[in-house]
Order: structure tokens, then C-alpha cells, then sequence
């Protein structure tokens, strides 16, 4: 089953009258990239989180977010520091004594003082959070997975097609090369002719001719570009990701292909080869996507 590296999962919950909702939005990447965004004060779930999405994804640009509401403040609180505060209240009307400036403290001069705020972090046991935490995780992780499934599927659609349309222009370049080979030949014998006098010796003609048909030979890459064929189908329907095994298929397909276009030598045969490399390149578009 192909999966894409495409999706987004969300799940929300509730830990000790805290509600707590969790999103995972992922793109494609060449390897497994997790980041969690968490607020500061409940960073220590960052690796649990991880740990978590590495047991059910293998590949993909991964974005975990927290969002967690304390209904009954039990997640953080703010404190005043009193001692400062009154320091710094002093502190003005001393100011004021002096220049004869009218003190004007207003409560957003304080709240731009970070220092005379402290944040109390949470009172709820750290174990208990993180294990109630993954549950949620795991149903984001599920509506996560069930997209990309379901984006393997489309795309695993567009593969058939495109192979399809790949085999249809190889069966039209092996009708084409029947006649290629002879046609070539039959031209040899007409420019030797032409630029000889004497005609030459059969032997040596023949041996020109031998030369020339291997060179213009293409089953073996026809061969080997049918079994890459044969086992991009068989990736398709394998449980085990194959993003990176169907990749390298497609450089060895397009190795072939490229190389039926310059021994045959016929410029129908490479309108063909270009028509296939096209497929091979959408095919490789998406191939990005999958796990």
C-alpha cells in the first residue's frame, strides 16, 4: 500500500480539566523531520512526542502542535514579585521628587517589566501529562495516517496510468524497430554503392551490416525496461514504504529509455523515448510524495 508523505491529523482531549488538542501537518522530505511546538513550560513533552511519531511514520516533514487551555489553572500561573514591585514604585516617585515630574505609572508600564512577572509552571505530574498526552497523539497520528493512505491511493491511480501510457509507446517502439533495422541496412547497401565504383566484397558487407545491427539493436533495454515495469507494480502493492526503491526505478527506466533513443536511430522511435520520459517525469513528480 503506497502512502504519501501528505496529510494532517488533528485530536483533542481533556487531562485533568485541561483541554488539550493536538495537530500534525505533514509534507514530503527525503528523510523523517519532526518538529513539536509546545509551550515553553511543558517542553519536556517535545521527546514523547517524537518518540511517538517515529513509531508510525518512516518518512516526512513533520509539524506537531499543542495547544493546551487551563480550565482550572492547574497548567501555569503568573506571580507578582512583590519586592520589586514596590522597589520599582518607589524608585519612580523618587525620580519624581527629584525632577519634579508628576509620577504616571500605568499598568502597561508594569506589565512591560518581564521581571515583576514569573510564570509557575505546571502542577499537574509531569508522568500523568505525558501518558495521557500520547493517546491523543495517537488519534492524531491515526487521522494523520488515514489521509496519507488515502492520498497513496489517488496517487497510486496516477501510476497505473502512467505506466500504462509508458508500455503503450514501448509496444509502438518495438513495431517500429522490426522495420528499423532492415530499412537501415537497405540504406547501407545504396551509399556503399554510391560511393564505390567497384561493388564490395560480400564478405566485407556483411561483416558492415553485423556491426551495424548490433549497434542498432535495442531488446536488451526493451527487456530490462518491461522488468522495471513488472516490478514498479509489484512496489505499488507492497505494505513496506517504497518511495525510495520506486525512485531508483525510475532512473534506471529513464537510463534504458534513453538509451533505446540513441542506438536505434529513428526519429519516430524518438518521439516515442520522449513521450516516455515525459511519463517517467510525472511519475517522478510524485514519487516525491510517497513514504
Amino acid at each position: 500500500m503506497l502512502i504519501s508523505m501528505t496529510g494532517f491529523g488533528k485530536a483533542a482531549g481533556t487531562i485533568e480539566g485541561n483541554d488539550i488538542s493536538v495537530e500534525l501537518r505533514s509534507v514530503n522530505s527525503r528523510y523523517l523531520e519532526i518538529f513539536v511546538a509546545v509551550p515553553k513550560f511543558l517542553n519536556f513533552l517535545e521527546d514523547t512526542c517524537k518518540k511517538n511519531i517515529r513509531e508510525h511514520i518512516q518518512r516526512g516533514n513533520i509539524h506537531c502542535f499543542i495547544n493546551i487551555a487551563a480550565g482550572n489553572n492547574t497548567l501555569a500561573n503568573y506571580t507578582v514579585n512583590m519586592p520589586l514591585l514596590r522597589n520599582y514604585i518607589e524608585t519612580v516617585r523618587t525620580i519624581a521628587r527629584k525632577t519634579g515630574i508628576e509620577p504616571q505609572v500605568t499598568m502597561q508600564d508594569l506589565l512591560t517589566q518581564p521581571e515583576l512577572l514569573a510564570l509557575e509552571e505546571s502542577r499537574i505530574d509531569p508522568d500523568i501529562l505525558s501518558n495521557e498526552m500520547t493517546g491523543i497523539l495517537d488519534k492524531a497520528i491515526a487521522g494523520l495516517l488515514e489521509m496519507e493512505k488515502n492520498e497513496g491511493r489517488y496517487i497510486k491511480q496516477i501510476f497505473i496510468e502512467r505506466l500504462q501510457s509508458t508500455e503503450n509507446h514501448l509496444t509502438s517502439i518495438i513495431q517500429v524497430q522490426k522495420e528499423n533495422i532492415s530499412t537501415h541496412i537497405s540504406q547501407m547497401r545504396e551509399r556503399v554503392g554510391k560511393l564505390l565504383e567497384d561493388q564490395p566484397g560480400e564478405l566485407f558487407l556483411n561483416q558492415e551490416i553485423v556491426q551495424m545491427a548490433d549497434k542498432l539493436d535495442i531488446s536488451e533495454e526493451v527487456d530490462r525496461f518491461k522488468s522495471h515495469i513488472v516490478q514498479f507494480h509489484a512496489y505499488l502493492d507492497m505494505e513496506e514504504t517504497v518511495g525510495k526503491r520506486l525512485n531508483f526505478l525510475l532512473q534506471e527506466m529513464n537510463r534504458e529509455v534513453t538509451t533505446m533513443g540513441n542506438k536505434a536511430s529513428n526519429s519516430e522511435i524518438s518521439q516515442h523515448v520522449v513521450e516516455i520520459k515525459n511519463e517517467i517525469e510525472t511519475i517522478r513528480e510524485q514519487v516525491q510524495n510517497i513514504q
